[in-house]
């Protein structure tokens, strides 16, 4: 019962906050998600890679960045 309970706060707490995100930015909203996930995925790709590197792997082809 408490599980249930706080599962249902919590989906109506994250509703309240999508609404909110969504009203506030309008229109710019999907751009503003789009960029976040693109600077999360650099930035997944940069500490993997970094990650490699200190395990000893060689990174195969030419990298032009980071």
């Amino acid at each position: 019962m408490k599980d249930s309970l706080l599962l249902l706060l919590t989906g109506i707490v994250c509703a309240a906050g999508a609404w909110l995100f969504f009203r506030y930015f309008g229109q710019e909203a999907f751009g503003i998600l789009i960029l976040i996930s693109l600077i999360g995925a650099i930035a997944d790709n940069a500490r993997l890679r970094r990650r490699l590197r200190e395990m000893g792997a060689r990174p195969e082809g030419k990298r032009t960045w980071l």
